[in-house]
């Protein structure tokens, strides 16, 4: 047993994922493929919110990351939480605080909402969607969870891995 504990905990330190870069430039490719994928939604979306989304989400979910003394891979993340070793780090974690953070930022020309593949099962997920204004059959995903905490963004339509419904509008 105590061979396993000691294991567990090397485990558990040696692939923790610190991001020490946090901080990221309008000029960073990340950011302007996600401000322009968000601008090309609709003509309604603001291009100056559009870029504030990108500049605030991706740092952001490293943050969340470094909170969450995140490990390697998400599902082992999961198990740590299941077995009280990580207070949070689920994908509803990164959902929920990222979602929430999006909404005090007060975007007019963006809605946000929380979105759930497989609610209930096993294989449940939890992402963020960014939709044009009261319209929901467009739009798109940000996960921070898939990624270990390096933002997965795609739009809707091209987001083949979940088959995602709404779950709610973050407000």
């Amino acid at each position: 047993m105590k061979n396993i504990l000691v294991l567990l905990v090397f485990i558990f330190l040696g692939c923790s994922i610190k991001y020490n870069e946090i901080k990221t430039s309008p000029k960073d490719p990340d950011v302007i493929r996600l401000a322009q994928m968000l601008k090309s939604m609709d003509t309604s979306i603001d291009p100056v919110e559009a870029e504030d989304l990108a500049m605030f989400s991706i740092p952001y979910t490293k943050r969340l990351a470094n909170s969450y003394g995140l490990v390697l891979s998400p599902n082992f993340q999961n198990f740590l939480v299941n077995i009280g070793l990580k207070k949070k780090g689920y994908c509803y974690n990164y959902a929920d605080d990222l979602g929430y953070a999006l909404v005090k930022r007060g975007y007019k020309s963006m809605d946000i909402y929380r979105i759930i593949h497989k609610k209930g099962s096993i294989f449940e997920h939890n992402a963020i969607l960014i939709t044009p204004h009261y319209t929901t059959t467009k739009g798109v995903v940000l996960d921070g969870w898939r990624n270990a905490g390096k933002l997965f963004y795609s739009r809707l339509k091209d987001d083949h891995d979940y088959e995602w419904k709404i779950f709610k509008r973050l407000q």
